[in-house]
Formats: structure tokens, sequence, C-alpha cells
């Protein structure tokens, strides 16, 4: 294609049409991009149509019942990643050269991930470069994994079970999750709860306590212990599931180590008899494609650092 033919098709490409891909790639389905874009399905395959025209290839294999890129679909979708990832990244980038920082950190995370390793390295990175900000935004460790591979996120927190392929993965701590209940529960104090009695319990989770979730192997391993109806009470953050929890409105799981001082404090009681339950790593999720400014990478070096320097023993909230 030589040059006037490439300004050509620059031109005439619609650039919303590649982000209707990528979100059509990512959802692994029409139906499920229209919701997310909150567009019609209609309007989401004549988009899909439009591009395939442009292109002048097929996409998207139309086998029923499956969903499955072609080769050109999956080439094309890493293409976006890379063209929405700059994009997004040109605000920042403006940002620092005209408010004259050292840079800005957004870092997505899971609502559970608390260690003390996490706030020392933000303590650290703030003393050290006071000039530099940063954003924390809370997502479900699916969500996060997406936000870093996209790019838009410096780098994220959050469980190792939405593993994805291309990042890196290091760990910064384990975490045991139990059931607990607060002090209107009428098995607040027990030490001898059965089997039926938890299973009559109200119950209290995460969305992403689900067979096909993030925390697919809990949502077993409560199913196991008599858990199986709908929950009566669902949050992405862990301090409103604790409200949910310590107000009586149903039993619930929490991460050991954050729950903690609520039990000292009499607020939640800690459901000991059934602790056959899964143990989740949390981990630093990063993008070996991502260019970091200044700020990113000392953020990140840092906590590599706040991690190397405790052993992975005291690292693990298992009690």
């Amino acid at each position: 294609m030589n040059r006037t033919s490439l300004e050509r098709f620059c031109r005439s490409l619609d650039w919303n049409l590649l982000y209707t891909f990528l979100i059509i790639a990512e959802e692994k389905g029409v139906t499920k991009a229209a919701k997310r874009l909150l567009l019609t399905q209609p309007a989401i395959t004549n988009a899909l149509k439009r591009l395939e025209s442009q292109f002048d290839c097929i996409l998207i294999d139309r086998t029923v019942g499956e969903f499955s890129l072609t080769k050109a679909g999956q080439l094309l979708y890493e293409e976006c990643l890379e063209i929405y990832s700059g994009v997004s990244r040109i605000a920042a980038a403006l940002k620092d050269v005209r408010e004259d920082v050292t840079g800005h950190v957004s870092i997505a995370t899971a609502t559970h991930a608390e260690s003390p390793v996490i706030d020392a390295a933000l303590v650290r990175f703030h003393k050290t470069y006071p000039k530099a900000t940063l954003s924390i935004k809370v997502a479900t460790s699916g969500d996060v994994v997406t936000q870093v591979k996209r790019k838009t996120a410096s780098c994220g927190i959050g469980l190792t079970t939405a593993r994805q392929p291309g990042l890196n993965y290091e760990l910064i701590y384990r975490e045991r999750f139990a059931f607990y209940c607060g002090k209107l529960n009428p098995l607040f104090g027990r030490n001898d709860i059965r089997k039926e009695e938890l299973a009559r319990e109200a119950y209290v989770t995460f969305p992403t306590d689900e067979p096909d979730g993030e925390m697919s192997e809990f949502a077993m391993a409560r199913t196991k212990l008599g858990l199986e109806h709908a929950p009566v009470g669902r949050s992405y953050y862990l301090e409103e599931l604790r409200r949910l929890i310590e107000i009586g409105v149903g039993i619930g799981p929490f991460p050991v180590h954050v729950a903690k001082p609520y039990v000292d404090m009499q607020r939640l009681w800690r459901i000991t008899n059934f602790e056959d339950l899964p143990i989740y790593d949390i981990a630093l999720i990063t993008n070996p494609k991502t260019r970091h400014n200044p700020a990113e990478a000392a953020f990140i070096d840092i906590l590599r650092d706040e991690i190397e320097r405790v052993p992975l023993k005291d690292r693990s909230y298992l009690g």
C-alpha cells in the first residue's frame, strides 16, 4: 500500500468500529458486547459487518454455539489493544507535561487486596516521590486483568484465578477466607454450629462467588456445606459486604486477616467449624508491553522490593 492509499485508508477508517470489535472480542460475543456498550445487538452486528467489509476478511468464526476469532480477527484484536492503550495514555502523558510532575500511577485492585506489604509500598512511594500522584480503582480481579492488558492501569493487584496469558504475575500474599456472622445473628458466639444450621442461614457474598466466577473454588466449597440457595445480598466492595454481615443480613465470607480486628472488637464472629475453604493468591499484575512513565516504574519497583523484604510465610494470612 503506497502512501496515498495508506492516508486514504486511515481517513476512511471508523475508529469506533475498532473499539466495538475490541469489546466483542473481550466479551466473547455480540450479545454481551451490546449489553456492555449499551447498544442493541443489531447495531453491534452491523458494526462488525462494516469492519469486515472494510478489511475484506472474516474476523469471527460464526459457528453456532461457539465464539472464536479467525486468524485475521486475532491479529486485529491485538492491534486494537495497542491502539486503545496508546490513545488512553495520551491524556496522562500530556497531563504530566502540563503540570510538570513526575507522573501519575493508576492502580487497579481487587476489593479484598489488603496487606501491610502493599501499604508499606504506598507509604514509601509517596515519601520518596511526593510530587507523583496515585489513583486506586477497585474492580473485580477479571476487570483488573483487563485494565492491565489494555494498559489503562499502570499495574494491578488481584487474584491469580483471573490469570491471562501475556501478563506477569508476582505473588504478593496468600489469604484464607472464612465464614462470619454479626452480633445479631443467633450463631454469634457459638462453636458448636452444625452443617444443617449453616445451610439454613441467609447468605451474602461477592458477585464473583459463582461456579463460573473468579471465586469458583469457594462457590464449590460452600455448596458442599449446603449453602446452595441464592444470596440475599452481594457487593464487590469489602466494606459493604462486612456491613451486611455485621448488621445481620446474612452470614458471609471474609478474608481472615482483614476480619480479625472486627472479631477482636466482637463485631464479627468467625464460624470455625467449617475451615476447609480455598486459599487464594493475590498477585502484582503487570503488562511487559506497557511503556511505564518514571512514576509507574518507580512504584512497581518499590512494591517488588517490599515483597522481597518479607518472607512468604509472613505474607501468608492463613490463621
